[in-house]
């Protein structure tokens, strides 16, 4: 398998997390639960008239005869058809999002995988968008269980998708659910990550809110407005505690220690020394990113890091999804308000 370089690397390290379950607040009855699915391929049923009365004696041309509606057009078009039945109505697609020249959308995965355990969930997502044209770097934080469309496959958490059906089941995935064109991707999992931060020898973090919370027999507190040094080990801790928080917060936390491992790299002179940091990381981070693809990225890099660039962050948040139960299952999933994430991406994107 392919591997790349550190534009992507410091970004990918920082998306490993834990495969604990966040707990959800569940919605009422009747407060957003979403429709049963219907079946789209199904004919419409004739619309009755009422008979009228039989005294009327009236011409053949005054009775309206109703004819069969088409068959709907599937609603996921041109995507792949579901393979099993879901529990929501499956949404249309949304249109592909233009991307200008040059522009590459890259999606970071932290997997929950486990040397003694079989089989792993992406339980991190950040989409990550260099754009060179304007000289930033976006980050993008998407919920694990966000409850969308799995082209081929049936509505589910998005977190299952890539285990599911491999990378371009992820691609199609996003795609469909956001409209945003997918090019590479980078995976890391635990080892990886506490491995890759230890190998640049600890990052300094700076904390925007406060937590305090258990991980591994230890407890931590971190305080807002704070810059806290962190080895492998804190990091991880550090993105995957959730016992006084949930989801939102690891994103925002997530996307803290990003920050902190790219100026990490800064630090140690690593726009200068790309195919070194290349071979030295090869081993952490999974990607289909060849170094020749990363270094035309290392411009847009320093100016982010001369301040003439910007990394900016977003994050699908609380007020932009319904917490929900399958009934099926019982898995307790977030469904989204789609309105308000499109609107989100196009401020995030500049669409």
């Amino acid at each position: 398998m392919k591997r790349f370089a550190w534009v992507s690397l410091g970004l990918a390290l920082a998306t490993g997390l834990a495969a604990c379950r966040l707990p959800l607040a569940l919605a009422g009855a009747g407060s957003g639960a979403p429709l049963p699915t219907g079946d789209p391929r199904s004919t419409a049923t004739q619309t009755p008239f009422i008979p009228l009365p039989p005294t009327a004696t009236l011409p053949p041309s005054a009775f309206y005869t109703p004819t069969a509606s088409p068959t709907p057009v599937d609603p996921w078009e041109s995507f792949p058809a579901p393979a099993e039945s879901s529990a929501t109505e499956i949404p249309r697609p949304y249109a592909e999002i233009e991307v200008p020249d040059g522009v590459l959308n890259i999606a970071l995965l932290g997997s929950d995988e486990r040397s003694y355990q079989g089989g792993y969930r992406t339980d991190a997502l950040v989409i990550v968008s260099l754009n060179p044209h304007n000289n930033t770097i976006t980050l993008l934080s998407i919920p694990r269980d966000l409850y969308v469309y799995i082209p081929g496959w049936r509505m589910d958490r998005i977190n299952t998708a890539e285990p599911h059906g491999g990378f371009e089941m992820l691609r199609q995935t996003i795609l469909y659910n956001f409209g945003i064109p997918i090019h590479h991707w980078a995976r890391v999992n635990f080892s990886g990550f506490i491995n890759g931060i230890d190998a640049l020898g600890g990052i300094d973090v700076e904390i925007t809110g406060y937590l305090y919370d258990e991980c591994g027999g230890t407890w931590y507190s971190f305080s807002s407005g704070t810059t806290r040094h962190m080895d492998g080990w804190t990091a991880h801790c550090y993105v995957r505690m959730r016992k006084n928080s949930g989801d939102y917060d690891r994103m925002r936390r997530q996307q803290e220690v990003l920050r902190a491992i790219f100026s990490r790299i800064v630090s140690l002179d690593g726009l200068s020394r790309v195919p070194e940091l290349y071979s030295q990381f090869s081993r952490i981070v999974q990607t289909d990113i060849d170094l020749a693809t990363a270094l035309p990225f290392v411009p847009l890099a320093a100016a982010v890091a001369s301040g003439s660039g910007t990394m900016q962050s977003f994050a699908i948040d609380s007020t932009m999804v319904t917490a929900w139960r399958v009934p099926s299952s019982g898995a307790a999933v977030v469904l989204p308000d789609r309105e308000a994430i499109q609107a989100l991406i196009r401020t995030a994107l500049g669409t």
